[in-house]
């Protein structure tokens, strides 16, 4: 059938397609390579951080801020918005970082404000509801499902490995304590990031069908994009013919300052131009053959130019020259013979 979708997409519909929003990217990929990029952070910052949470515990644990005074309760707040600043700053920046640089990755430099734009038919309660039990709606909540319930035993495993050190963080020092809780941050984040990364691949390749699937054309659309871009061949004939026509009287127009024009005599006519000023050798700036050929002659006779019969010269100009080119250096002394014939007629 004409209209059954199954041919790939051409580059024209990509590119719509693209101006649209629509492309391949998975957003498991980007969670995870921010995970591992944050597990990286830590293992680079591991001192700072090891000693950041250090101070901070002495320093809640110290009893310097205890009482219900208004100086106690700001001493709270802006040392704990110190710590935090210094704790997740740095983690939060590299987390950007890393996101920037695997979305940009996925889909390159995209910014579509119309995306953003407040359209109606969004907020439209029916439409919604078609979104939102939709197959791709179903298949994006499995596989956050799926993805969570992953994550969640990957983090289970982690603790459940490691939960018998638990009560004995009372018992050591605060700096040892924050260095166990540190190990097993650190292990959960990159454990968790390769995990999600593994899901992620999967969920590209997914991503990449259904793009293709959802992009892919009819042999009819391919044919409709084709007679768009080529444009209506009426319209294209037009043109052709609006320009030829254009040409022809600009060409028409330039007779009027030939030296001479050289004729076959009835097929071919050649009208030439020699400034030694400009040029090198003198210059084609007309030529036809049959009815073009019978106009330049009538032109030139209007303006007085001097008509050369020349049938072997008038051709080999015609077949070897265009309109503004400099004729060809083997025909320099033909013409030049003509040319001087002319130049002794005007003397």
């Amino acid at each position: 059938m004409s209209g059954e979708k199954t041919e790939k997409a051409t580059p024209k519909r990509r590119s719509d397609a693209r101006k649209k929003g629509q492309v391949v990217k998975s957003v498991e990929v980007s969670s995870a390579i921010v995970l591992l990029f944050v597990y990286l952070g830590i293992k680079v910052f591991g001192t700072f951080f090891y000693q950041t949470l250090s101070l901070m515990f002495s320093t809640f644990l110290s009893g310097q801020y205890a009482g219900q005074s208004e100086a106690s309760f700001q001493g709270v707040y802006f040392s704990s918005l110190k710590y935090f600043l210094l704790l997740c700053g740095p983690t939060m920046l590299i987390g950007l970082l890393a996101g920037l640089i695997i979305n940009y990755a996925q889909v390159g430099f995209l910014f579509l404000p119309d995306l953003i734009m407040m359209k109606f038919d969004r907020i439209n309660p029916l439409s919604g509801l078609r979104r939102l039990f939709s197959l791709r709606a179903i298949v994006e909540m499995l596989k956050s499902i799926i993805k969570m319930s992953i994550v969640a035993y990957v983090v289970y495993r982690e603790f459940k490995a490691n939960y018998w050190q638990m009560p004995n963080l009372v018992h050591i020092d605060v700096g040892e304590g924050v260095r166990l809780l540190l190990d097993i941050l650190s292990a959960i984040t990159w454990k968790a990031g390769l995990t999600l990364l593994i899901f992620g691949l999967f969920d590209y390749a997914y991503q990449k069908w259904e793009f293709e699937k959802s992009i892919m054309m009819s042999k009819e659309e391919i044919k409709q994009e084709h007679k768009m871009m080529e444009g209506d061949p009426k319209i294209k004939a037009r043109i052709r013919e609006i320009q030829r026509s254009m040409g022809m009287r600009r060409m028409m127009q330039q007779i009027k300052t030939a030296d001479v024009v050289i004729t076959n005599p009835t097929h071919f006519a050649v009208a030439l131009k020699y400034d030694q000023s400009k040029n090198s050798a003198p210059v084609v700036v007309a030529k036809g053959k049959d009815l073009v050929a019978l106009r330049i002659k009538e032109e030139a006779k209007k303006h007085d130019i001097y008509i050369a019969e020349n049938k072997i010269l008038a051709r080999s100009l015609y077949n070897t020259t265009e309109v503004d080119m400099e004729i060809p250096a083997e025909l320099y002394e033909a013409v030049a013979e003509i040319l001087a014939v002319v130049y002794r007629l005007k003397k």
